[in-house]
């Protein structure tokens, strides 16, 4: 139970912690949370679930009136900390996890420069105790990687969810919009030059988040372009890990990427599951020409003077340094992957209960 010295900021904080990821506590969360809300806003926020209820119940859940958490609902929607679903006969709205969610929010949300710089700030001192830890230490990690389609040999099996062209065409509504995590690099004077408009939503949250401005509608042509370009640019595939329905398609780079850092920069590679793929060399064929080296994302390919070699622990089965591989030098082999949970319900049902286990 709450203590009576606790504020609206440490309870909405502690409300953020049951969310599937959690939230980390600590003074930088506090600075996100007191810079994104206001006092009313972080007290409704304190009593909201991650899954959309009707704005009445939400009203009566808090002691307000229906019009009072109205304002205030849509409010903490247009600065991406809520989520909304209109029906014809009720708006429903969900409190947004830390991430996925409000973190990727405030970059598209927002339109300010230096509203950006601060958050790019803000979400860099909250990486390695918030963020960071949140993925890395997941029970079960919240995304995975899918291989580029044309690294996998024709007479090898690949499973729908393997497959990022075939995740896309599961969903009527998509969209594109910026990478949120390019974006907080380069607010900083920091990241890559890789293309930012590559970021992929789909279903419900696509539809929220081209209603709001924050992402353009996309047809199937259009996010096969966007892929191809990503994939030109020697960008990983990263998917919420489900096999059925994935929200997001991230083409990600070690320099920038929430996900691919948990690697490159805390050196944690369980806090995303690896394709079900390994990349494997011909040192016969191999001339040390380093191009597979230069495209990894993690460091996972090494070059000496005669061979390349693939780190098995770190590979993450992308198969980027296959199509860069001038000499057909390597090849993806199979091997025993993680489960992929079957849809989200199962997904945070295992994040759950492992985290009450722990």
């Amino acid at each position: 139970m709450a203590g009576p010295a606790q504020d609206a900021f440490e309870l909405l904080a502690e409300n953020l912690d049951q969310a599937p990821l959690g939230a980390p506590q600590g003074p930088e969360l506090m600075a996100i949370l007191r810079e994104l809300f206001s006092e009313p806003e972080a007290g409704l926020a304190a009593t909201m679930a991650f899954r959309p209820v009707k704005a009445a119940k939400i009203a009566e859940q808090a002691g307000l009136s229906l019009e009072q958490a109205q304002d205030l609902l849509e409010a903490m929607a247009q600065k991406g900390l809520v989520y909304r679903r209109r029906t014809p006969r009720a708006s429903y709205y969900s409190l947004l996890p830390m991430v996925p969610g409000m973190a990727e929010a405030q970059f598209w949300a927002s339109t300010a420069g230096g509203a950006k710089r601060r958050m790019a700030e803000l979400f860099e001192a909250y990486y390695e105790p918030g963020v960071g830890k949140a993925f890395s230490e997941a029970p079960t990690p919240y995304s995975r990687v899918i291989p580029v389609g044309r690294a996998v040999d024709n007479s090898q099996e690949i499973l729908p969810f393997e497959q990022a062209e075939e995740l896309i065409r599961q969903h009527e509504h998509l969209a594109l919009t910026d990478c949120y995590c390019r974006q907080q690099a380069h607010e900083l004077g920091q990241g890559c030059d890789a293309p930012l408009d590559v970021c992929m939503i789909f279903g419900s949250f696509a539809e929220f988040a081209v209603e709001q401005g924050w992402a353009k509608k996309a047809s199937p042509g259009q996010m096969l372009e966007a892929l191809a370009r990503a994939e030109e640019a020697g960008l990983v595939h990263v998917v919420d890990n489900v096999a059925q329905n994935v929200n997001f398609l991230c083409n990600c780079c070690g320099d920038c990427c929430m996900f691919l850092q948990t690697i490159t920069r805390l050196n944690k590679p369980g806090g995303i599951s690896q394709a079900a793929y390994l990349a494997e060399v011909d040192p016969e064929a191999c001339v040390a020409c380093g191009e597979c080296e230069a495209i990894c994302q993690v460091a996972a390919v090494k070059v000496d003077d005669e061979t390349a070699e693939v780190d098995q622990e770190l590979c993450l089965g992308c198969g980027l340094c296959v199509t860069a591989c001038p000499n057909d030098a390597l090849v993806m082999r199979r091997r025993t992957a993680r489960p992929v949970p079957a849809h989200h319900g199962e997904l945070i049902a295992s994040l759950a209960a492992r985290r009450e286990a722990k």
